[in-house]
């Protein structure tokens, strides 16, 4: 038995951080929490096994698990809890369900704007202006400068230009996470890959925007929307264009926004 596994211990040498290719060469996992006032954290690990590696981030008793890739790429995560003091831990899986924390570490968050988490790239929804998706956005925006009719504008092309896709849930693995390139590419896709699409285009164009999980009458099971601040209004408005698009062939009038009543949140990024 090597050093390394003796009681499921990690015997941790510093080696530094390497920046190039967005990449962390040494085991211990980075945890960069300085654009935490942005509402984000930064974290990369990487693991020579082929061992799960999952991300918890706490404040009070709410908590977010994410997975976390093992090949040393740095992921971003967002502190969407609110301000105050976040614990976040990186997990390596020893057998079955079970998991030792690798590292931890204790983030005071004071954001500089509340609806600054919402613009940032994350996981589950990808960004930056090289993306051929965002590239899109902009070249349909430009002609305005008003982010509501920007928000339209992005609407009417998610609900006009893609189809629902309804074989492919069932072959997706529990860990998937959109790629709104693929999805842009495609023109096809299931609401992960909506909500996900449509929200990093809004925060592309400077509309802080929320990707929802949770349940409503419009979806059977598990579904994913958007929540978008409307500016004017001062509210968070519920879009749900993978419902929309589905109907908007035969309701050509379907409502842009929809009604909490009709909507149950379960978790938002």
């Amino acid at each position: 038995m090597s050093l390394w596994q003796v009681s499921y211990q990690k015997i941790i040498f510093f080696m530094g951080l390497l920046i190039a290719c967005n990449c962390y060469a040494a085991s211990q996992p980075s945890i960069d929490s300085r654009d935490s006032h942005k509402g984000v954290v930064h974290i990369a690990y990487k693991e020579a096994s082929s061992k799960k590696v999952k991300v918890i981030i706490e404040k009070g008793n709410k908590k977010y698990t994410y997975d976390l890739k093992n090949t040393g790429e740095v992921e971003d995560f967002p502190l969407q809890m609110g301000n105050g003091t976040y614990t976040i831990k990186v997990l390596e899986n020893t057998a079955g369900t079970s998991y030792y924390i690798v590292s931890s570490q204790t983030v005071e968050v004071k954001l500089q704007n509340e609806n600054s988490v919402y613009l940032n790239t994350i996981q589950n929804m990808k960004w930056s202006e090289d993306s051929n998706a965002i590239k899109k956005a902009v070249e349909m925006t430009n002609t305005t400068t008003n982010l509501q009719e920007k928000a339209n504008i992005l609407y009417k092309h998610m609900v006009q230009s893609y189809t629902y896709d309804y074989y492919k849930l069932a072959k997706l693995p529990s860990t998937y996470i959109p790629v709104i390139d693929q999805t842009f590419k495609d023109k096809t896709g299931i609401c992960y890959d909506f909500s996900s699409l449509y929200g990093a285009m809004l925060r592309s164009q400077g509309i802080p925007a929320k990707l929802i999980k949770g349940y409503t009458p419009n979806a059977e099971g598990y579904h994913a929307w958007n929540e978008v601040y409307d500016q004017e209004k001062k509210k968070w408005l519920i879009i749900d264009t993978t419902y929309d698009l589905q109907v908007i062939a035969k309701k050509p009038d379907v409502k842009m926004t929809k009604s909490e009543k009709d909507y149950q949140k379960v978790n938002e990024y």
